[in-house]
């Protein structure tokens, strides 16, 4: 075969294909975050927030316990977890605001256990805002 007829099937192919695709729409599909919203919000229906608040409970406690060591570098993978975990508490929250100072707090909290020389006094108060904040969580839960 040459290289033209194939060139010529070819073209044949794409408009035969472009034709058809024409006559029956698809429905848009919604864009890729979108999707990534809708399944996150799905998901927190589903996801019981009791057990991630006990999580986020024994990661403080975590930090807690490490501060009152003075390894605050061990306290590092804890923190970290404490900041998952709100990510997926958060979305059970109707009170934005709430939601915002629990995240805020845990983030200081993570900043400050991941500095090169995190200030104990600052991570012990940070922990006490946050263990505050994790006391008030429950009120705060949608209902679904």
């Amino acid at each position: 075969m040459s290289k033209a007829f194939l060139v010529v099937c070819l073209a044949s192919l794409l408009v035969i294909a472009g034709c058809s695709g024409q006559k029956s729409q698809t429905p848009p599909t919604p864009p890729a975050q979108q999707q990534g919203q809708q399944a996150q919000h799905n998901m927190a229906n589903m996801e019981d927030p009791n057990p991630i608040m006990a999580q986020m409970n024994q990661a403080l406690d975590e930090v807690a316990a490490k501060s009152q060591a003075n390894k605050l570098t061990e306290a590092r993978p804890s923190a970290g977890n404490l900041v998952t975990l709100n990510n997926r508490l958060s979305s059970h929250f109707s009170d934005t605001g709430f939601r915002d100072r629990l995240s805020q707090a845990i983030t200081a909290l993570n900043s400050e256990v991941n500095k090169p020389s995190p200030d104990k006094a600052a991570v012990d108060k940070q922990v006490e805002t946050v263990r505050g904040l994790i006391k008030e969580a429950p009120a705060k839960i949608m209902a679904h």
